[in-house]
C-alpha cells in the first residue's frame, strides 16, 4: 500500500511514549474526556466535528512508523481521517454505564495507524446522552483538553445548525513544536540544563516503598480499585490562599509542600523526590495547537527535622522556581544522565511518586438544541507510580484523588496521610514558625509505608 502521509518530526514526548506503547500497549496513557448531553443529540454533526478536530491538529492524525527501527511521524492527510464514533445504550448511571465508559476509555490505540482521537456515545433514557472523547496522551496534553473542548462543540454546533463554522486555522502545527525542540536540544541552553537536574539528583535517594497493603477481597470485575477521594475542609482552603499571600507562594506550591511534609511525616524519608507534569505552550503562536507539549519535572525536597512549616513551603517555592527555569529538557534525558551518577547500568527509578493540581472541566453550554456539561466520570487507568496525588480546584473548593497501585500502597494508610495532608496549610498559614514536625510525630516505623531501594 503506497504511503501518502507527509513525514513530520516528532518530539520527545512523542518519542516516550511510542516506547511506552511498544512494551505494554495496554491504554494506560488515554485520556477521556467525558461530557453529558441533554437534548436531541446529532450523531451526523458529531460525527463531523470529531473528524474536524482531528484534521485541525497534526498530532491527532500522526501515525507512528518503526521500519528503520527507531520511531518516525506520518501524517494521515486530512480528506483521509476517518475518526471511530461508537454507539451504545444503557438503562442509566450504574455499573453496567460504567463498564462500557470504561471499557472505551482502556481500549489501546494503534500507534502505526492512527487517528488518536475517538468517541464513544452512550444513550440514556430522557433523551441524555454521554459523549466520551477519548484520546492518546502521544497527541494530547493537559492544555490541550479546553482546546479541544472548545472546538468540538463549537464545530457541533455550527454542524448541527447548517452552518459554516467559524474557527480561525491553527496558526501553528505540532511538528512545528518538535522540530524546534529537536534543534533546541543540540544547543548551548539544553546543555545547561541538563547540567542541573544531573547535579540536582546527584546520589538520589530510593524510591518510597510502600508496604502492607490492605488485605481485601478480590473483585474481578471493579473497575476504580486504585483511586482514594477526599476534600479539604472551607478551612483549609481558606489557609491556603492565606499561606500564599504570607509566604509568597503559590496554590499549587502550598499543596506540593502539604503532599511532600505528610509523605515525610507518615514514612520517616527526609529525601524526597516528586513527580510532577508541568504543561505549557513555548509561544503564543502554538497557544491553540492541540499536542504533548507538557514534560514531567522531578521536585527533590529536604524535609529535614529542624525546619520550620514557613521555610520548608520557601524550600518547595525555591525549588520549583528553579526547576521551572530548567524546565525544557526531556524528562528521558534527566533519568539517562542521572543513571551514570547512581552506578546502575539501567536507568534507575528515580521517584514513584507523582503530584498534579488541575482546573475542574468547564461546561460547554448551550449547543443546537441541547445542553452540554462536563461529567464527572471517572477513569482510573492502570497506575503509572505507586502514588498520584492530584488536586482539583474549582470555586473555593479542593478535591484530592490519590491514584495508587493497590497491590502497593494501602487504601487505609492514604486516607490517614489525607488527613494529614489537609492539616498541613493550615499549619503553614497559622503557625509558620514551628516545627514541621512537632515532636514524636515524624517516625520511619510507619506501619503502611517504609523506605526501601530500589
Amino acid at each position: 500500500m503506497r504511503d501518502t502521509g507527509d513525514p513530520v518530526a516528532l518530539s520527545a514526548t512523542q518519542e516516550r511514549l511510542w516506547v511506552v506503547d511498544q512494551l505494554a500497549p495496554e491504554g494506560s496513557y488515554n485520556v477521556p474526556l467525558c461530557f453529558r448531553l441533554t437534548g436531541a443529540l446529532d450523531d451526523t454533526a458529531l460525527h463531523r466535528a470529531a473528524q474536524s478536530v482531528t484534521r485541525r491538529h497534526g498530532a491527532l492524525r500522526t501515525r507512528f512508523d518503526d521500519t528503520m527501527g527507531v520511531p518516525s511521524g506520518r501524517l494521515t492527510p486530512p480528506e483521509d481521517v476517518r475518526v471511530d464514533v461508537g454507539q451504545a445504550e444503557a438503562d442509566g448511571r450504574g455499573s453496567a454505564l460504567d463498564r462500557l465508559l470504561y471499557d472505551a476509555a482502556i481500549r489501546p490505540f494503534d500507534l502505526s495507524t492512527g487517528p488518536l482521537l475517538r468517541l464513544q456515545v452512550v444513550h440514556l433514557p430522557g433523551a441524555v446522552h454521554m459523549v466520551l472523547v477519548v484520546v492518546h496522551h502521544g497527541a494530547f496534553d493537559g492544555l490541550s483538553g479546553p482546546i479541544l473542548t472548545r472546538e468540538l462543540w463549537h464545530l457541533y454546533d455550527a454542524y448541527a445548525s447548517g452552518k459554516d463554522p467559524a474557527l480561525p486555522e491553527p496558526s501553528a502545527a505540532y511538528g512545528d513544536f518538535a522540530r524546534l525542540q529537536r534543534d533546541w536540544l543540540d544547543g548551548a541552553d539544553a546543555a545547561e540544563q541538563l547540567t542541573y537536574w544531573t547535579q540536582r539528583l546527584l546520589d538520589p535517594p530510593a524510591p518510597l516503598h510502600f508496604t502492607a497493603p490492605d488485605l481485601r477481597p478480590a473483585f474481578p470485575d471493579e473497575l476504580s480499585p486504585g483511586v482514594v477521594e477526599f476534600d479539604f475542609s472551607l478551612e483549609a482552603v481558606q489557609a491556603t490562599a492565606r499561606a500564599c499571600a504570607d509566604l509568597g507562594a503559590t496554590p499549587f506550591m502550598v499543596l506540593l509542600a502539604s503532599f511532600a511534609a505528610s509523605l515525610a511525616r507518615r514514612t520517616g524519608t527526609q529525601d524526597l523526590i516528586i513527580g510532577t507534569p508541568v504543561t505549557e505552550r513555548p509561544t503564543k503562536e502554538f497557544e491553540a495547537v492541540i499536542g504533548p507539549f507538557d514534560n514531567t519535572l522531578l521536585i527533590r525536597l529536604d524535609a529535614e527535622p529542624t525546619v520550620t512549616a514557613g521555610q520548608f513551603v520557601e524550600q518547595v517555592s525555591d525549588v520549583m522556581v528553579q526547576a521551572l527555569l530548567h524546565k525544557d529538557i526531556p524528562f528521558q534525558h534527566v533519568v539517562r544522565s542521572a543513571a551514570p551518577a547512581r552506578g546502575e547500568s539501567a536507568a534507575p527509578t528515580l521517584c514513584n511518586v507523582a503530584f498534579s493540581v488541575e482546573e475542574r472541566p468547564q461546561d460547554p453550554g448551550a449547543v443546537h438544541g441541547a445542553v452540554v456539561s462536563a461529567d464527572p466520570w471517572l477513569f482510573v487507568p492502570p497506575a503509572r507510580f505507586d502514588l498520584t496525588l492530584m488536586v482539583e480546584l474549582s470555586e473555593g473548593c479542593f478535591t484530592g484523588r490519590f491514584y495508587f497501585d493497590p497491590e502497593r500502597v494501602g487504601e487505609s494508610a492514604l486516607r490517614a496521610l489525607a488527613e494529614d495532608l489537609a492539616a498541613m496549610p493550615v499549619l503553614f498559614a497559622r503557625e509558620p514558625d514551628s516545627p514541621l514536625f512537632p515532636a514524636g510525630t515524624q517516625s520511619g516505623n510507619a506501619p503502611h509505608a517504609q523506605k526501601g531501594s530500589s
